[in-house]
């Protein structure tokens, strides 16, 4: 079905283009691929982003993963010659690679995959202009051009002898190109810049255009991390812009059907954008963590004038094969990768439980845990306003966020929590109403069913909430409570439907993950959820997270019995899963070996 839509549509471009070149004219079409927050997923990842398994892999379930982006971008520049590739920014952070490897495993993969324009996201800056100005030597010697139109180095010690074009003018086919590239101004908030600053991006991008098209410049391409609302905007008011490959939202687009069934995508792709003087221009995305390739075909005429366009997303499943010097560059590294997974970040003297997916069911304190590391990371920042103590009431993450329990009396290593969090979320602010938090709580809760957890089912902190999943769906919020801020002596509040609160979450919910409706009001960008609760573990270790009741689920008058579960399963006891004694035996056995070699490296 999906290849018949494209036949079609590639169809109608030609009849298109022949019927333009019949009428007296030349027509140029453009062939552009494109990534946006790669996020570090070097290797190739589960359908949802997540690190892949050894079972995934050998049932050829994995995708994306840097070779095969390499491997498909291959095909098609020999396939159509002067096709550009481009990366919209976020390369940097979201999986372990980036935290023990930094900009080092970046510069070493994206030099050899054949980009030929990038620009800056707001986690290039993540690690300061130390961190990014090896990254944009590395790319320059690679010949990769960052084109930076709106991020002034000029004050930053560390940055301001690396000079980045404002735009660039590329030849193709005997027609000129021009590119620019903005990040969004947030991100002297978002990241750590230093003295970078930032000017306005619609503003900037403006600006530039004027001067490539008074060049006599007819094409011209923006490539921004500035998010698609903002891409919509930026592609109305400023009409020299002819296509907008865009990042930072993470968006899904599609022109017709055969897209994954776990993807929805929020706009056609291309979109387009009319404007009021009757021209139009074109808004790409490609999603997130490599999952696929963008890959957009545009016609257009003498006058720079698009005729035409077809292209869709290439989905980089089992069928793409591994660029081998791509696996050779990653397998460089991996030696250091393995250390890093079994570096100690904390000790853990109980079970964080989430066997048999509890965490989707009831409370579970792995994710009391998770949640008040999301909830300190921004309540023990200094407040927006002298009379508030914490700038967000509190935080909330989906059970089906939390992919494995943690051993009790044991180390806690950075394998464990990569295994944990897998994802690689961004920890981020949602401002809402009253009524629009009571409406979350009721969809976490609108499925629920006791024999089979639902990854919408919310973990909480600075939350207090009470269900009767007796009742009918939509109606089963029988009490919702949160933090105070406003107050000197922090209490529990009742909820009011028309006062304001922030809650701290993940961009996957924020997103519309799960099920949720998505977020109106949120912020961008925040830092990597392994990452925080990492931090959040160095301080609090050794961890004793209990079940407090934040989070009760009645079935009438009763609690509700979740067979085998010891908490609500009277029958059940205090027994011991098979998942749990596996971790504890493992653990044991892992600290004991430990332990003899550190004597025997003593002895000699």
């Amino acid at each position: 079905m999906a290849g018949s839509g494209m036949i079609m549509s590639a169809l109608v471009t030609l009849l298109f283009v022949r019927a333009y070149c019949l009428a007296g004219g030349t027509a140029f079409t453009l062939t552009v691929m494109h990534t946006n927050d790669v996020h570090a997923h070097i290797e190739q990842s589960t359908k949802f982003g997540a690190i892949c398994s050894e079972r995934e892999k050998e049932k050829n379930t994995c995708v994306g993963g840097v070779a095969r982006i390499k491997t498909k971008v291959k095909e098609l520049k020999e396939q159509y010659p002067g096709a550009l590739f481009m990366n919209a920014g976020d390369f940097f952070q979201g999986t372990a690679w980036y935290t023990v490897l930094k900009h080092v495993i970046i510069s070493a993969v994206m030099s050899k995959m054949e980009y030929d324009y990038i620009c800056l996201g707001n986690h290039e800056f993540d690690d300061g202009p130390a961190g990014l100005a090896p990254f944009l030597l590395a790319m320059q010697e690679a010949k990769v051009q960052v084109v930076n139109t709106n991020a002034d180095f000029s004050k930053e010690p560390l940055l301001q002898n690396i000079s980045l074009p404002k735009s660039v003018k590329v030849n193709v086919s005997g027609t000129t190109v021009g590119i620019v590239g903005a990040v969004l101004p947030e991100t002297r908030v978002l990241s750590q810049p230093g003295l970078v600053e930032f000017r306005d991006d619609l503003g900037s991008i403006e600006e530039e255009a004027k001067k490539l098209e008074a060049e006599g410049v007819k094409i011209i391409i923006a490539i921004t991390h500035s998010g698609y609302p903002r891409d919509l905007e930026i592609v109305k008011k400023v009409p020299q812009v002819d296509l907008l490959v865009g990042g930072h939202t993470n968006t899904f687009l599609y022109h017709g059907e055969g897209y994954p069934r776990e993807n929805t995508p929020e706009g056609d792709y291309p979109t387009r954008v009319n404007r009021s003087d009757g021209s139009f221009g074109l808004v790409v995305q490609d999603y997130w963590f490599g999952k696929f390739l963008g890959f957009l075909q545009v016609s257009f005429d003498n006058a720079g004038k698009i005729l035409s366009w077809t292209g869709n997303p290439i989905l980089l499943n089992a069928s793409v094969s591994e660029d081998q010097e791509m696996l050779d560059i990653i397998a460089c590294y991996k030696d250091n990768m393995t250390r890093a997974i079994e570096a100690v970040v904390g000790y853990s003297k109980v079970l964080l439980e989430q066997a048999d997916d509890i965490c989707r069911l009831r409370e579970c304190n792995l994710g009391n845990l998770i949640a008040d590391a999301y909830f300190a990371l921004y309540a023990d920042q200094e407040s927006s306003d002298p009379e508030l103590w914490s700038d967000v009431n509190g935080a909330l993450l989906n059970g089906g966020a939390i992919r494995a329990p943690i051993p009790q009396m044991a180390n806690i290593t950075m394998g464990h929590i990569l295994t944990t969090m897998p994802f690689g979320m961004s920890v981020v602010i949602m401002t809402l109403n009253g009524s629009e938090l009571r409406d979350m709580f009721e969809h976490s809760v609108k499925d629920y069913n006791y024999e089979k957890g639902k990854g919408q089912f919310l973990q909480v902190s600075g939350i207090r909430v009470t269900y009767n999943v007796n009742l009918t769906a939509g109606c089963r919020v029988v009490s919702l409570e949160v933090l105070c801020t406003r107050c000197k002596v922090p209490r529990y509040e009742h909820v009011e439907d028309d006062k304001t609160y922030r809650i701290a979450t993940t961009d996957y919910i924020t997103r519309g993950g799960d099920g949720y409706k998505k977020a109106t009001n949120a912020t961008s960008g925040g830092p990597t959820d392994y990452t925080v609760l990492v931090e959040y573990i160095k301080k609090m270790t050794p961890i004793k997270s209990a079940i407090e009741g934040r989070v009760t689920v009645l079935n009438g008058t009763a609690h509700v019995k979740i067979p085998g579960d010891p908490l609500t399963d009277p029958s059940f006891g205090n027994k011991v899963t098979l998942p749990e004694r596996l971790l504890s035996y493992y653990a044991k056995v892992r600290n004991y070996a430990r332990d003899i070699f550190r004597r025997l490296g003593r002895l000699r």
